[in-house]
């Protein structure tokens, strides 16, 4: 991860010194999207799918995370407590898939669907909003609906 960080950092400098300012702007902010976008899905698919909560945030979260309401406590180790215990003890067989994800800046939202169970086609649609810095997340918010009542449609 951080060689492809270096190499695109090197290419974005490499675009810089032959190009317009106005255009290494652009540049500069299309590769940090970029990579802020892979830095979060990176995240998801380690902690939600491979279910290594404790990798995921030692990878991809700042010192300083901060949560934002939602089921997760603010405190980054209670959080990564509380995510264990959900995606190994209780839910072994979940997955998540990523439906979309939107970004601009140091912000990136994922549109989710988190099934506990993958043999029934239900389970809690999500709105993941990351903040990153310096290519780590921040701050994280959380917008869930409950869909274990009633099936998903294809």
């Amino acid at each position: 991860m951080f060689r492809r960080r270096l190499f695109a950092a090197f290419m974005v400098a490499v675009a810089v010194s032959t190009t317009g300012c106005a255009t290494s702007k652009l540049l500069i902010d299309a590769e940090v999207t970029r990579t802020n976008t892979h830095t979060v899905l990176a995240f998801e698919q380690t902690v939600f799918n491979k279910h290594q909560v404790k990798d995921g945030f030692d990878r991809y979260v700042g010192p300083n995370f901060k949560q934002h309401g939602g089921m997760l406590p603010d405190d980054r180790e209670a959080a990564i407590r509380l995510l264990s215990q959900l995606l190994v003890s209780e839910y072994p067989a979940s997955r998540l898939e990523v439906e979309r994800t939107v970004a601009q800046g140091d912000l990136v939202a994922v549109q989710v669907f988190w099934s506990q169970n993958p043999a029934e086609k239900r389970g809690v649609a999500r709105i993941d909003i990351y903040r990153l810095e310096n290519g780590r997340i921040v701050e994280h918010w959380e917008v869930a609906q409950d869909l274990s009542e009633k099936p998903v449609s294809d």
